[in-house]
């Protein structure tokens, strides 16, 4: 009932402000469910052999309750200046707006990034959506919005979807393959050749005590996107 209700509030929404892909893509195709013992330190690292270039991004996240979670990121990236140049502080808010046992879980996601130099701010707005399907896979979909505020900021809507499938066989890695859209801004969305797409394979192992590595090779699909993305992440949950 309340997914019901809140829906139409959820559109509109998502039809005024969650980031768009960087020169190195260190987001994921993030699920809506919180759970109230969620707390994790995870460090990800994204490499650009065409361009070696990389970026790095810390962040720490904890759930209030079992519809909440907070999560701080921190991400660095190589610029000519330095190889470790601050790119932005960012804190995110996770909503989960479904029954535990359903289906289908759903939930927003709310962004505030502020950025280094003279780029703008952004605040985002993200639908993130996430199935049980038969034989043991699992889907999600997302919808990302954002806006800018500042110097140089851009107008409109920035939009982005994300999606991914996976499944686990047996006790072993979760094996899947994941998909990001970044479609530009709403006051002057291009064609699809002057838009940022990948796809890629992945994989999520775990190493024991909490931990796990997260693996994946992202490969663009547009002219003005990175030939192919080299992505690490490693997780410590407490």
């Amino acid at each position: 009932m309340i997914i019901r209700r809140l829906a139409p509030t959820v559109l509109l929404l998502l039809l005024f402000a969650a980031a768009p892909v960087l020169a190195q893509n260190t987001g994921g195709v993030f699920g809506p469910v919180v759970n109230p013992s969620d707390q994790a330190l995870q460090y990800r690292f994204t490499y650009d052999p065409d361009l070696d270039g990389w970026a790095q991004r810390l962040h720490y996240e904890k759930a209030v309750n079992g519809d909440f979670m907070l999560r701080g990121v921190v991400q660095t990236r190589k610029t000519e200046d330095s190889d470790l140049d601050l790119d932005y502080v960012q804190g995110e808010l996770f909503w989960d707006l479904s029954e535990d046992d359903a289906p289908w879980r759903t939930g927003l996601r709310f962004d505030l990034r502020v950025r280094n130099g003279s780029r703008p701010e952004m605040l985002g707005i993200n639908w993130m959506n996430q199935w049980s399907l038969a034989n043991g896979y699992s889907a999600r979909f997302l919808v990302l919005t954002a806006i800018e505020d500042g110097d140089n900021a851009r107008d409109g809507v920035l939009l982005q979807t994300r999606a991914s499938l996976y499944r686990r066989f047996g006790q072993g890695p979760l094996w899947g393959l994941e998909l990001y859209n970044s479609y530009g801004s709403t006051d002057d969305l291009g064609g699809f050749d002057e838009q940022r797409h990948q796809i890629g394979p992945a994989a999520s192992f775990r190493i024991g005590d909490g931990r796990s590595l997260y693996t994946n090779v992202l490969l663009g699909l547009t002219d003005i996107t990175p030939d192919a993305e080299l992505r690490f992440w490693f997780t410590q949950k407490f």
